[in-house]
């Protein structure tokens, strides 16, 4: 597994669903089809490139290129987007589930992985389902279904 080092241009960010959006404020320069999430601090409408376990919870995912203290569209549940696979050579199989990655280029996903942690909490920041096979270090079609929880297993 290796990180992709940049985040791509991506220049048709919706595929279907144009009407799932709403404006948000960047907190950070954010790049279209980024995936973007509020701070763990929470400030109202303000989200950043998600970086799991740096960012909260997932918000959606950037319609264009939003500058720092700008407003932008951010698409939500429902709509079908095109993201980039936060990994060069493992690919994300159509039907899985897409979670935010801790890629440090920010906006990036990964097919979630459903085992528990050490302390049999599960902890899910997914941003919905891969409706494509989507290869290492490409970009590919997730239909937002933004899901966050944190479960016990039993």
């Amino acid at each position: 597994m290796t990180d992709i080092t940049a985040f791509p241009t991506i220049t048709h960010v919706v595929d279907q669903g144009h009407q799932f959006s709403r404006a948000f404020k960047a907190g950070a320069a954010i790049k279209a089809g980024q995936v973007v999430a509020f701070a763990r601090t929470g400030v109202t409408d303000v989200v950043h490139p998600h970086v799991k376990g740096t960012t909260g919870s997932i918000a959606g995912v950037a319609a264009y290129d939003i500058a720092s203290g700008s407003w932008g569209n951010i698409f939500q549940d429902g709509a079908i987007v095109y993201i980039a696979n936060a990994d060069d050579t493992t690919g994300i199989d159509a039907g899985a589930p897409c979670e935010g990655n801790d890629n440090a280029v920010g906006g990036t996903v990964s097919a979630a992985a459903w085992e528990a942690t050490v302390a049999g909490e599960l902890y899910m920041d997914i941003l919905g389902i891969a409706v494509e096979d989507i290869a290492g270090g490409a970009n590919g079609r997730v239909q937002i279904k933004i899901c966050a929880a944190n479960r016990t297993q039993g």
